[in-house]
């Protein structure tokens, strides 16, 4: 950041919220879930170097956690805005939830997973959904919660998938008032 720029104050940051629309506040969430995730990645790879086993700590990497360190406690106040805003509408955080935040409820209060029946639905079991994360450049999937990897892809395979998708596109516009392809 440059030093002649402020960062916008929570106030006007809450202040903007409202006018937001839903899925705004998701993709806000996700922004900064994302750049909390790059900063702590940034400070893995600078703590070597701020504390070295041996010799004296560089004092600009030093430094640089000190300033990520303040930009992700910014953040995260900025996701606790957004939840504040997510609630006053009525709201359920849940959808919003990080992996981790789900985890510490899971651990805070074992068998209550944030669903609204108080069960997790089966796609998160079965495979149709799988999370994953970055680490050291490479996507990391996170394993199923029934046990193995989630099955990748559907019933059919890459060439039945791309003959598919080419007789769709041949057959694009005919009878078709509307346009487009539809899945």
């Amino acid at each position: 950041m440059s030093s002649s720029s402020t960062p916008i104050t929570p106030s006007a940051f809450a202040s903007a919220l409202p006018s937001l629309p839903l899925p705004s506040l998701h993709l806000k969430v996700l922004e900064l879930r994302n750049s909390i995730a790059h900063l702590d990645y940034s400070n893995e790879q600078l703590h070597p170097f701020a504390h070295p086993s041996s010799g004296p700590p560089d004092p600009v990497c030093v430094e640089a956690i000190s300033e990520n360190n303040i930009v992700i406690a910014r953040m995260q106040e900025r996701i606790s805005l957004v939840k504040a805003e997510v609630e006053t509408r009525g709201l359920s955080w849940t959808e919003f939830q990080s992996k981790e935040e789900i985890e510490k409820l899971d651990k805070q209060e074992p068998g209550v997973v944030a669903e609204t029946n108080g069960e997790r639905h089966s796609a998160w079991t079965d495979g149709t959904f799988q999370t994953g994360r970055i680490v050291n450049g490479e996507v990391v999937m996170d394993d199923v919660a029934g046990g193995g990897q989630a099955q990748q892809g559907g019933s059919i395979g890459d060439e039945e998938l791309r003959r598919r998708m080419e007789e769709r596109m041949r057959d694009m516009g005919v009878d078709d008032e509307e346009g487009g392809m539809h899945l």
